[in-house]
C-alpha cells in the first residue's frame, strides 16, 4: 500500500508540477546550445502555471464539479447502510488513534440522515502495518458510544475503496441484505457507488455535502484565481479521484481481503 501512495502522489499536484521545475533546472545545466536546455524555460514556466492554476479555487471547482456524473441509485427499499472509512489520526509518540474529521463527518452523517431502523456495516480496516485498530473499530466505537447507533456489521480489513465493495457484499449478501444505502463523501460517491454495484449490492447513495460547497464566498471574485493552501489540498483530492476512478474502470475487483 505505501508503494501505491507514492506512485500516487508523483502524479498528483504539488510534486508534479515541482518535479517538471526540478528537470527544468537539470535541462538549464546543459550546454547553452543543447536542444535540451532550450526546453528548460519553458518547462519552468509550465510547471509554475500547472502549479499555480491546480492552487486555485476556481480550478478545484471546476475540477470538483467534473465528478459529479450521472446516478446509479436504484430503486430497491435498502435493507442496510454501509459507511466507508475515510482515514484516521495517529500520535506517532504515543500510538494513540483517533477518526480523521473526513471518517467523524461520515459517521456523524449516517447517524443522522440514514434510515434509523436499518442496520448499519462500518467498512475500514488498517491501511499501514504501524496502525493499530481496524479502522472500522473506530467507527464503531464513534457511532454506539457517542452517537448512539448500533453497528450490526464490521468490516475490518479492507484498504481500499474496492475492497470496500468486495468485503461488504460478502458480509451482506452472508445476511441476505442486496440493497444498501451507501454513506460516503460526496466527491468519492461516485467511485464508491460504481463499484459496489460491480460487487453486487444494489445501492442508494447518500453523500456527505454536495459540489454546490466547492466556491464559498470567501473565494469569490479575484480570490477564485489567487492560490490557497486549501484550494490545492482539494485539486489533490479531487484529481486522485479522477485517476482513482479511471483505474477501477479497468481493474477487475479484487479478491475478497481477509487480514
Amino acid at each position: 500500500m505505501e508503494l501505491q501512495a507514492i506512485l500516487t502522489t508523483l502524479v498528483l499536484p504539488p510534486l508534479a508540477p515541482l518535479l517538471g521545475m526540478v528537470l527544468a533546472f537539470v535541462f538549464w545545466c546543459f550546454p547553452e546550445s543543447s536542444p535540451v536546455a532550450k526546453l528548460s524555460l519553458p518547462l519552468a514556466m509550465l510547471s509554475f502555471a500547472v502549479l499555480w492554476i491546480c492552487a486555485t479555487p476556481a480550478f478545484s471547482a471546476w475540477l470538483g464539479a467534473r465528478l459529479v456524473g450521472e446516478s446509479i441509485e436504484t430503486q430497491s427499499v435498502p435493507q442496510a447502510v454501509v459507511v466507508l472509512g475515510g482515514g484516521r489520526y495517529r500520535d506517532g509518540n504515543s500510538g494513540n488513534e483517533r477518526l480523521s474529521a473526513t471518517s467523524l463527518e461520515r459517521v456523524s452523517w449516517a447517524a443522522r440522515e440514514a434510515p434509523a431502523q436499518l442496520p448499519v456495516l462500518v467498512s475500514g480496516g488498517r491501511v499501514y502495518e504501524a496502525e493499530r485498530a481496524p479502522e472500522a473499530e473506530l467507527m464503531a466505537s464513534a457511532m454506539q458510544d457517542l452517537l448512539q447507533r448500533p453497528v450490526t456489521w464490521r468490516d475490518n480489513c479492507s484498504r481500499t475503496t474496492a475492497e470496500n465493495a468486495v468485503n461488504s457484499a460478502s458480509i451482506l449478501h452472508d445476511s441476505g441484505v442486496e440493497s444498501v444505502v451507501l454513506v460516503t463523501h460526496w466527491w468519492h460517491m461516485p467511485r464508491a457507488a460504481r463499484v459496489f454495484a460491480r460487487a453486487g449490492l444494489q445501492v442508494k447513495p447518500l453523500p456527505v455535502g454536495s459540489a454546490a460547497e466547492l466556491l464559498p464566498r470567501a473565494q469569490e471574485g479575484l480570490l477564485r484565481w489567487m492560490p490557497s493552501a486549501g484550494a490545492l489540498l482539494r485539486t489533490q483530492v479531487y484529481w486522485r479521484e479522477v485517476l482513482a476512478s479511471a483505474w477501477y474502470h479497468w481493474r477487475p475487483l479484487p479478491p475478497e481481503y481477509n487480514c
